[in-house]
């Protein structure tokens, strides 16, 4: 039977002193910000000026099996780091004022210790992959190489802090008091755990109520303190998942996903406590749990990534909706596009994106896409398709009819829609063009890539156009209003559109006649342009875009 955790009080700085602590590999990095440093050294200083003790929350180590001469940082990394770079600012702070020996005392006590067995010193904290190289650099005294790292920006504001602290030698006391505060006053509560599975359970209790931690964190724990014998293989695969995101909200959203995709909607409030309840105890249903989201984690990736080596499998080109989901911020559909992806062939799979894209974009324009019943209707078809409900296209399609606009809804709704970014609108007009092209039977091979810098949109009616331009006040306030919208834009290659912003439109219409893109070149043969040409090019694009987006 494993030892019972120990629990107690110990101090921050004394942590360093009296211990070998390591940050597991699986650990995300140092990530601390200004402003927490910044909030960090002023408690740290007002504690200091009243003589007070400070408590810094509660902090879990586990003993490591193996390298059982150190103990694992289960909670507690990003205060423990933080101190033990403010200890070296010390210590360098201290040499620059030619005080050496009592930087020597402080590197020795609470930096790097001399290990008799490997014959050299050895950092009594010791990082993860991602934060080694430069915490060492700074312990070596040696400028870090990247010096846009989280603890090179904790290290200089550490460094700053410390020169007001003590201006000159005559203050050098005041920083030998930094670091005796730190050890004898800073106090921890101190859980020791005798492994990883019993320390996450006395993390998870300890924070129960997931202050000042992401659900990320909280999953992770939970995932870890079930695992058991599984341990090792689920660190693995968390850490696969997890270091795919840069940001911890980037992974919940992914996490949020994957479960709606297979059991329906579920808010980020909640995440945690669904999740628990779905994955439930034990240590063979954690391992399913993370293995199926590793599994999810391509397809999720590929979604964001037109070219990724994931649509290398299918001759099916999903780059152009890829873009829309992107560029309209269509999350709402996410659910369904992993459970089709994870469920159906790639070939089908890929028609169905492009489907689902149409159908957004149908949605978007008919504004059924805000608020949670998007996201409910979407999450309840990935449940369909993930059970096996949902076979073809039709069958996602009845599911999601509630959100499609029907051709005279979506008609009226292009035809009356305000204003459009332009990185939006670049996409809404080049599907227009391609389906212009198509009806006319002439091939699109010709037409310049829509997406990249080489193409523009272009204001038909200056957007600086004054109320003189216009027959009446009543004119200029509908063109205020229409000025930004889709049919006041046209695509223009770059290299044909400098200088043009300002220009009258006879002017323009000379340089759209140059234009790759068939729709524009139209345009260009107009001798003039008014409103009333505007209303009716709104119509023409009302009836193209119907089938650029089908209803089924």
């Amino acid at each position: 039977m494993a030892d019972p955790a120990q629990f107690g009080h110990d101090r921050l700085a004394h942590l360093l002193s009296d211990r070998l602590l390591s940050v597991p590999r699986f650990q995300r990095g140092y990530s601390w910000e200004p402003p927490n440093v910044a909030e960090f050294l002023d408690d740290l200083k007002t504690a200091r000026s009243e003589s007070q003790p400070y408590f810094m929350g509660t902090v879990v180590l586990a003993d490591d099996a193996a390298d059982p001469s150190r103990q694992i940082i289960v909670d507690g990394q990003q205060r423990l780091t933080t101190t033990a770079i403010l200890v070296a600012a010390v210590r360098d702070r201290l040499r620059q004022l030619n005080k050496l020996e009592p930087a020597s005392v402080i590197d020795k006590n609470f930096l790097q210790t001399f290990d008799l067995e490997e014959e050299d010193n050895v950092t009594r904290l010791k990082l993860n992959a991602e934060d080694v190289r430069v915490y060492e650099e700074i312990l070596a005294a040696q400028a870090p190489v990247d010096d846009k790292h989280p603890i090179v920006a904790c290290y200089k504001m550490c460094i700053d802090h410390l020169a007001e602290v003590a201006p000159s030698e005559a203050h050098y006391r005041d920083l030998v008091n930094v670091v005796t505060h730190l050890d004898k006053s800073v106090q921890v509560l101190l859980a020791v755990a005798s492994g990883l599975p019993e320390a996450y359970v006395i993390f998870e209790t300890l924070n129960d109520r997931g202050a000042d931690l992401t659900t990320a964190d909280l999953l992770k724990n939970y995932l870890f303190s079930q695992s058991r014998t599984y341990l090792d293989h689920v660190e693995q695969q968390w850490s696969a998942v997890s270091r795919a995101f840069d940001k911890p909200e980037d992974l919940v959203k992914f996490i949020r996903h994957e479960h709606s995709s297979r059991e329906g909607k579920v808010t980020t409030r909640k995440l945690y406590k669904v999740l628990q309840s779905s994955i439930g105890r034990g240590q063979k249903r954690v391992r399913d749990y993370v293995g199926r989201l590793e599994d999810s984690l391509q397809p999720f990736t590929a979604i964001r990534e037109p070219d990724s080596e994931f649509w290398g499998r299918t001759d099916v080109d999903v780059r152009d909706s890829l873009l829309a989901f992107r560029r309209f911020g269509f999350e709402s559909s996410m659910p369904l596009l992993l459970a089709v992806l994870n469920s159906w062939e790639i070939t089908p799979a890929a028609k169905m994106v492009n489907k689902i894209a149409g159908w957004s974009v149908r949605a978007w324009f008919a504004g059924r896409l805000g608020g949670g019943t998007a996201e409910e209707v979407f999450s309840d078809a990935a449940v369909a398709v993930s059970s096996g409900r949902s076979k073809t296209q039709d069958h996602v399609f009845e599911s999601l009819i509630k959100l499609i606009p029907t051709d005279q809804e979506f008609r009226q709704a292009v035809i009356s829609s305000g204003s459009v970014s332009t990185g939006r609108a670049k996409y809404l007009l080049a599907q227009m063009e391609r389906q212009h092209l198509a009806q006319l039977g002439v091939s699109v091979e010709a037409q310049p890539d829509w997406s990249g810098k080489s193409v523009s949109v272009e204001h038909v009616l200056a957007k600086s156009s004054g109320v003189t331009e216009f027959s009446s006040s009543a004119d200029y306030e509908r063109f205020q209003a229409g000025k930004d919208s889709l049919k006041n834009y046209t695509l223009l290659e770059r290299t044909l559109n400098r200088k043009l912003a300002d220009k009258p439109f006879e002017e323009k219409a000379r340089m759209y006649q140059q234009s790759k893109f068939l729709l524009t070149r139209e345009l260009g043969q107009n001798a003039t342009w008014t409103l009333a040409d505007s209303d009716a090019r709104a119509t023409e694009l009302a009836k193209l875009a119907i089938a650029a987006w089908p209803y089924r």
